[in-house]
């Protein structure tokens, strides 16, 4: 399963171990380039630095489908 985890701290760290030692093709997204390193160098996951809420870098880490949808517009003030 192709799966993007948003955020490279202890809690994201933590999913993507347990999601990629399940043979999942795991890809996480950070600002901080340092904690994608980390994660790249110790983890099988690939990683993309960047702000995971840009639609370029869900593109990068490949997003296949949108993220969210909604089955009506949604207003705005």
């Amino acid at each position: 399963m192709k799966i993007i985890i948003c955020g490279a701290g202890q809690v994201g760290w933590h999913i993507a171990r347990h999601l990629s030692n399940e043979r999942n093709d795991v890809t996480v997204i950070d600002t901080n380039a340092e904690l994608i390193r980390r994660a790249t160098d110790a983890l099988d996951v690939q990683g993309v630095t960047g702000f995971a809420s840009h639609p370029d870098v869900l593109d990068r880490a490949g997003r296949a489908m949108p993220i969210w949808s909604s089955p009506r517009p949604i207003r705005t003030r």
